[in-house]
């Protein structure tokens, strides 16, 4: 099955990581500074279009694609749960996943797997029913992170929390109402961190499989943080009380 991408990064990083399935790149006729994109087109004889931008409007299905889209040869590859855990052992690192339940907003999906791939954590872990699927507007949410990072789809999510934990995972459910503080819980060892919903927040049988809970602490009138941002949260304190990984974090 073919797929399409949109926008500026998310075709620059299928181009590093997916150059063999880039079939063909449209881009605005008056659109600038891709010569990053065309030299690397270029380079692997892949073939490019100019267009009117209307034309790749039609073509993406939305106006705000930046003036590129590129066509793909595969559609989006899952991993497998066993994947993940493998990467994460041959790593070397204390494990670091993300686990989300039932995150339906594209906009949150792209941007926690953006923030998972940036934080290091070793893969993604979504369910299969009741979660956006890695569209074009979620690989352009993640600025091209899903190109890079492993998703794993689950049917169960309860069941796959189980399997991290008999892989000695503990698994870190973030929500409010927690008596624990995000800044004092223990997030050195391995890891998996859960993100809820971001209506209902996560659900009472995957809720009951995590080992623990901590809250992030908040001033101000507004009860919780967007999906997004707690994951960010969450992610960048486990990272900072983890410290640098094995492989290589770069500064802003």
């Amino acid at each position: 099955m073919k797929r399409i991408i949109y926008g500026v990064n998310p075709v620059k990083e299928a181009l590093k990581g997916r150059p063999g399935e880039v079939e063909k790149i449209l881009v605005s006729e008056k659109r600038g500074g891709l010569e990053e994109i065309l030299d690397a087109a270029e380079k692997r004889g892949i073939k490019v279009e100019r267009l009117p931008r209307k034309r790749l409007d039609l073509a993406a299905e939305t106006p705000t694609h930046q003036g590129v889209v590129a066509f793909l040869s595969t559609g989006y590859r899952y991993a497998g749960l066993d994947e993940l855990i493998r990467a994460w052992k041959r790593s070397g690192e204390r494990a670091f996943f993300l686990v989300l339940d039932s995150i339906q907003d594209p906009q949150n999906m792209g941007s926690l797997v953006r923030t998972a791939h940036v934080a290091g954590a070793h893969g993604v872990i979504v369910p299969k029913d009741r979660s956006a699927l890695v569209t074009p507007a979620v690989v352009k949410a993640s600025a091209g992170a899903t190109e890079h990072t492993p998703i794993a789809r689950v049917t169960n999510i309860a069941k796959a929390i189980e399997e991290l934990k008999d892989e000695g995972v503990w698994v870190l459910a973030v929500e409010t109402g927690s008596h624990e503080d995000i800044f004092t819980a223990d997030l050195k060892r391995d890891l998996a961190i859960v993100i809820g919903s971001e209506g209902k927040g996560i659900r009472r049988l995957v809720r009951e499989r995590c080992d623990f809970s901590a809250t992030i602490p908040m001033a101000g009138r507004v009860e919780s943080l967007n999906a997004a941002v707690a994951g960010a949260v969450a992610l960048f304190e486990a990272r900072r009380q983890r410290g640098p990984c094995g492989r290589q974090l770069k500064g802003m």
